[in-house]
């Protein structure tokens, strides 16, 4: 189950935040500066990670089945026993955050990623009114990011 999603820019401002109403969401509505804080926040820890990485785990996660378009370094998922965060940073260096059930696994999560960047290119990025860096304000990206939610709440 999917209860809210983030896409940060890779200095770290929020470009998209959206969340889900779902049965037992432990995510509360905030208030559209504390949105700020989470992603700006969650933006300073993985790049904390992504230096603290040792080069060994790099190589070694290298050679693993990696996420199309992912992060090689830095945090991936953070557990709490109410939920999961998943990050994944594009070669972009644009962040998508995912805030899941924590019975959500990176095998589970995978294809949601991939259909969350699928729409995120067709999308906003193929839209010729959109201008890197600002706030995601999109329709279509909404539309297609509510049935990709749709098929993971069920």
């Amino acid at each position: 189950m999917l209860y809210s999603i983030y896409i940060t820019s890779r200095s770290g401002s929020l470009l998209y935040q959206k969340d889900f109403k779902t049965i037992n969401s432990p995510i509360t509505k905030q208030r559209s500066n504390d949105y700020l804080v989470i992603a700006s926040t969650l933006h300073g820890v993985h790049a904390i990670a992504s230096k603290l990485t040792p080069p060994d785990a790099v190589h070694n996660y290298q050679k693993a089945k990696t996420l199309a378009n992912s992060n090689r370094t830095g945090l991936r998922e953070i557990a709490t026993s109410q939920f999961k965060i998943f990050m994944n940073q594009t070669v972009t260096g644009i962040k998508i955050i995912v805030f899941a059930s924590p019975d959500m696994d990176e095998t589970k999560f995978a294809p949601i990623y991939d259909k969350i960047y699928e729409h995120y290119c067709n999308y906003v990025l193929k839209n010729p009114f959109y201008q890197l860096d600002m706030p995601i304000r999109c329709q279509l990206f909404d539309t297609h990011l509510n049935s990709v939610v749709a098929g993971c709440n069920v």
